[in-house]
C-alpha cells in the first residue's frame, strides 16, 4: 500500500460478533490510500485471533494488542502512537463506516484546510435499519470563529469521536493524554476538548457518513442514572485537571460544558441518598476538582432552586459530608 491519507483507529473488547462487518465497511471504502489500525484491549472472546487473520488477509491493517485491558481511552491512546497517516480517524468496532465517509471528510479537510471535519450520523439498529438521526448539520459550514465556546455548547455534537477527521498535528500532542483513573463514559469528550481547544478551523458537512448501531447494552445506554452521574463527574474532574494550565475562559467553558450535561433528563436523580454508596468516588473528584479549579466546584453545581434534583445539589451535599468543607 502506498503511504495512507487517513489511519482509522478501532478499538476491540470482546468484538468477535459484530469486527468483520465494521472492518468490512473500511475495507470498502473509496479512499484506498486508508490504514486501519485494529487494537485488541485484552478481549477474551477471540477478537484478538480474529484481528490477527484480518491483518493477515489486508497489507492495510495493522494489529495491536494491548498487553492487558486498559479501557478504551487508553487503547484510543495507543492507537495514536501507531498511526502513520496525516489524518485521524476512529471507528468503534460494531459501527459502520458509509463507503465514502473517508474519501469525503478528506477531501473537506485538504479543501477547507481544516483542523478537524465532523460529519452527520444516523442511529441504526443491528441490521442497519435507521431508527433516527442522532446528529445532522443543516448545512456545510466551516467555522473559524468561537471554536471552543460552541463546541462547548454542544454545536458540533455530544463529543463522540468517531464521526471526526483530526490532522494529525492536532491530535498527535495528546497521545500522551493519560487519566488518574479509568474512566468508562464521557473518555471520549476529555479527548475533543483537547482538540478542539486547540483548533483554528472545523469544517461541519451535511453529509450522513456513519451509522451508529444502537445498543441497549452499551456503556452509555446501560447502567443507573446515580452511576451516569458520577462518571460524568468524574470525566469533569479529570478535564479541569488535565486542561488547568489553559487558563480561566477555557476553564470556564469546560465547566459551562459539563453543568449543562449534569442538567439533561437522564441525569435527574429522584433521592440525593441513591448516591451515598458512591461517597469515595464522589469525593476523589471533588478534592481533584478542588486542587486544579476550586472555582469549577461551585459553577458546575449551580442551579435554580426550582430545578429537579441535580447531580449538584448531590455534590454539594456529599462532599460537604466527605470533605468537611462548604462549598
Amino acid at each position: 500500500m502506498t503511504d495512507p491519507l487517513v489511519s482509522v483507529i478501532v478499538p476491540v473488547f470482546n468484538g468477535v460478533d459484530t469486527l468483520e462487518r465494521s472492518v468490512d465497511s473500511l475495507l470498502d471504502q473509496s479512499l484506498k490510500a486508508l490504514e486501519i489500525i485494529l487494537i485488541n484491549d485484552g478481549s477474551s472472546d477471540g477478537s484478538g485471533d480474529l484481528i490477527d487473520r484480518l491483518a493477515a488477509r489486508h497489507p492495510q491493517i495493522r494489529a495491536v494488542h494491548n498487553p492487558q485491558n486498559q479501557g478504551v481511552h487508553e487503547t484510543r491512546l495507543n492507537g495514536l502512537r501507531a498511526a502513520t497517516a496525516p489524518w485521524i480517524g476512529f471507528l468503534d468496532a460494531d459501527d459502520i463506516a458509509c463507503p465514502a465517509m473517508f474519501e469525503r471528510l478528506h477531501a473537506a479537510g485538504e479543501q477547507h484546510r481544516a483542523d478537524i471535519v465532523v460529519c452527520g450520523a444516523y442511529r441504526v439498529t443491528g441490521d442497519r435499519k435507521v431508527i433516527s438521526p442522532k446528529l445532522r448539520f443543516r448545512d456545510n459550514a466551516t467555522i473559524t470563529r468561537d471554536i471552543f465556546p460552541r463546541f462547548c455548547q454542544f454545536r458540533f455534537g455530544t463529543g463522540m469521536l468517531w464521526n471526526k477527521l483530526f490532522r494529525r498535528e492536532l491530535i498527535m500532542p495528546y497521545a500522551e493524554l493519560h487519566f488518574p483513573w479509568r474512566q468508562n463514559i464521557n473518555e471520549d469528550l476529555i479527548l475533543n476538548i483537547a482538540c478542539f481547544k486547540d483548533a483554528d478551523t472545523v469544517h461541519l458537512m451535511k453529509d450522513m457518513l456513519y451509522e451508529y448501531v444502537f445498543r441497549d447494552t452499551s456503556v452509555s445506554t446501560s447502567g443507573s442514572v446515580e452511576k451516569a452521574c458520577l462518571q460524568t463527574l468524574r470525566a469533569y474532574a479529570i478535564a479541569v485537571s488535565l486542561f488547568r494550565d489553559s487558563g480561566d475562559e477555557v476553564l470556564a467553558e469546560i465547566t459551562n460544558m459539563y453543568r449543562q450535561q449534569l442538567s439533561w433528563p437522564p441525569y435527574r436523580l429522584d433521592d440525593t441518598r441513591a448516591m451515598s454508596s458512591f461517597g469515595p468516588e464522589i469525593a476523589e473528584a471533588v478534592e481533584l476538582i478542588m486542587r486544579c479549579y476550586p472555582a469549577g466546584l461551585g459553577g458546575l453545581t449551580t442551579t435554580p432552586p426550582s430545578a429537579p434534583m441535580s447531580l449538584g445539589r448531590v455534590v454539594r451535599a456529599l462532599s460537604r459530608r466527605f470533605l468537611g468543607e462548604p462549598v
